[in-house]
């Protein structure tokens, strides 16, 4: 029987992947779960063990059981769930032994944060910017944003160029499914924090690459200084009194000079890799905050830190070529692989992970027909 210092739930991608490797680089043992048994951190000679689960999604009961039966087993000290399966271990964390450290955010904070529209007026009452929200499409100005409520990875997001494009739109969905608002051009920010009782830090990453046209998912990202933006990022969490970590995503119009809130992702981003390799090294400092209440080291970020999801710019590629919106410098962009700091699905010391990713992928591709799991 193998015991570990934590449990790292939804490890199929990159994400799982950095915390695997920041939390095993600070000397913490480390055992996976999830859905699949080949992917990127089952692969890795980083995990202790790994294990498989019932979809939280679609058998949540099971997946409640097996997860408890896998804490009794490994006895970690920690649980970290990693992305939308918070809220269903949340909404069941009496069940978990009460020894038992996780380090998220209560049920009905998760919940009401998901749901972009109740995250947007938090936003606002926060007086953080936020876009202009419509009830309908009179008066509106185009393009303009539709959106599913409940959603991540640029899923359910649409771009209407007309009242007519907008409404075939509407149509798919419930109205009370769909948030309608302002199109803000420019490109994505995401500010990624930690917020604990006495303890607050954020760094800045810039979108420099993304797996879909408009926005969402990052392939590639740098490390910005915008103090501005962590302050929006704070006075946000300040107001419903967060702990955990968090990624809040916000739209820059560089021709205005103004920000605008997106959503938040109270979970671990996408983009993880960029601040670990910039020196802030977030798992490790929330796993610190959650045993010890505390962390005292000094953060030092290097800015124009850059980072290069490899996977992802190859799913990026083949979905431009496909859509015919392939450009000769999106393509240099793809294919340069000078320059970044790090990568996110890739080290040179654990060369096998890499391959369960794209194992995980491939069989995706098969079985949904979609580059985008």
């Amino acid at each position: 029987m193998r015991h570990c210092d934590v449990i790292v739930t939804y490890c199929w991608n990159r994400v799982g992947y950095n915390i695997l490797r920041c939390l095993t680089n600070h000397g913490l043992s480390v055992i996976v779960g999830d859905t699949s048994d080949r992917n990127i951190c089952s692969m890795s000679k980083f995990a202790t063990a790994n294990f498989t689960y019932p979809d939280p999604f679609t058998e949540e009961e099971n997946f409640i059981s097996c997860l408890i039966e896998r804490i009794y087993e490994y006895k970690p000290k920690v649980l970290i769930p990693t992305h939308d399966e918070s809220l269903v271990i949340a909404k069941h964390r009496n069940r978990f032994p009460k020894e038992l450290i996780i380090p998220i955010a209560d049920y009905k904070l998760l919940q009401s944060l998901s749901d972009k529209y109740q995250a947007t007026l938090m936003a606002y009452k926060a007086e953080v910017p936020t876009p202009k929200l419509y009830s309908d499409l009179k008066n509106c100005t185009y393009p303009l944003i539709i959106k599913t409520k409940i959603g991540n990875s640029a899923k359910g997001v649409y771009i209407a160029k007309t009242e007519s494009q907008a409404q075939i739109i509407l149509d798919k969905y419930n109205p009370e499914e769909i948030l309608i608002e302002e199109f803000i051009p420019g490109y994505d920010i995401c500010v990624d924090c930690i917020r604990y009782p006495g303890f607050f830090h954020a760094t800045v990453y810039k979108a420099l690459l993304t797996k879909t046209n408009g926005g969402g998912t990052t392939t590639q990202r740098v490390i910005v200084d915008i103090p501005l933006l962590t302050e929006f990022a704070k006075q946000l969490l300040d107001s419903v009194d967060y702990h955990g970590v968090c990624g809040i995503d916000f739209r820059y119009n560089e021709k205005t000079n103004e920000y605008a809130f997106i959503e938040v992702n109270a979970r671990y981003t996408g983009g993880l890799a960029t601040p670990i390799a910039a020196g802030f090294d977030i798992p490790y400092i929330h796993y610190c905050l959650a045993t010890q209440g505390k962390y005292d080291t000094e953060i030092n970020i290097k800015y124009g830190t850059k980072t290069k999801w490899i996977l992802g710019d190859i799913i990026t590629l083949v979905s431009s070529i496909v859509s015919l919106s392939l450009t000769w410098q999106k393509l240099r962009q793809i294919l340069s692989f000078k320059g970044y700091d790090a990568f996110d699905d890739f080290r040179q010391d654990d060369k096998k992970a890499i391959i369960g990713e794209m194992s995980y992928y491939i069989n995706k591709l098969l079985k949904n027909k979609k580059l985008n799991p």
